[in-house]
């Protein structure tokens, strides 16, 4: 059965599956993640591939929660954190979920979609099932085995607990850091934004491109605009 799998609205259908830090170190930063996903969302709203895309916001703390790929105008921005940080862990049954939608999909529209594997961490494991040689071996080889398959995988390291050197080894094509916690708006809804719908758009994965302009515009790796910015000045969203 394929019944999540959606009326996508041509054959250029992209999936994204977002990898969410809820754990308990991101409480101070709930508002900001809550506020970055609707800016998110609300910039698609004029977006002509917008329903060509399924995305699906999954969370981890001390497991790894799903959600449902829905059309990014129904996409959950719901957001609360506890626990600690399964990062290994979510990132291998992240990946089989992702795998087995992407299945599904392929097989019930003929199309082999563009996929995105986004993972954002403000921390380094903690009290995680899989922090163990053997634990980690699995979560670079699913790494590896998504990068072979052609899905362009990121990683986000936010904050200064954990660098983007953590995805680096682990093999995602693409990383990198927001330093500022106060930016975390602006980063979600803004410039995780504009290289979504670059990829959407591009006819090709842009795989270790995936920030380049995002760091052109923001001339480094470490964003310094502040989320309140974003909030105040919406006129980026008929620019994108």
């Amino acid at each position: 059965m394929n019944d999540d799998v959606l009326n996508f609205s041509s054959d250029q259908i992209n999936i994204f599956l977002f990898l969410v830090d809820k754990s308990g170190s991101m409480r101070d930063d709930s508002t900001r993640v809550l506020e970055g996903l609707q800016l998110y969302k609300k910039s698609f709203e004029n977006f002509p591939e917008a329903d060509s895309i399924a995305v699906s916001i999954s969370k981890f703390s001390d497991s790894f929660y799903p959600c449902p790929f829905l059309k990014i105008k129904d996409m959950d921005t719901s957001y609360d954190t506890d626990g600690s940080t399964a990062l290994y862990y979510s990132i291998v049954k992240g990946g089989e979920y992702l795998n087995d939608y992407v299945e599904r999909v392929t097989e019930a529209t003929g199309v082999i979609p563009r996929v995105t594997f986004i993972v954002k961490s403000d921390g380094e494991p903690c009290s995680d099932p899989y922090d163990s040689p053997e634990g980690r071996a699995k979560a670079k080889k699913m790494i590896e085995n998504l990068n072979y398959a052609g899905v362009t995988t990121v990683f986000i390291a936010f904050g200064d607990a954990i660098t983007s050197e953590f995805g680096k080894k682990l093999g995602f094509m693409s990383t990198i850091d927001v330093v500022d916690r106060n930016t975390l708006v602006n980063f979600l809804g803004v410039e995780l934004s504009k290289s979504c719908k670059e990829q959407s758009k591009s006819l090709k994965a842009l795989g270790t491109n995936f920030f380049s302009k995002a760091v052109q515009s923001s001339k480094s790796e470490a964003y310094s605009q502040t989320s309140a910015d974003a909030l105040n000045d919406t006129s980026w969203i008929d620019d994108i």
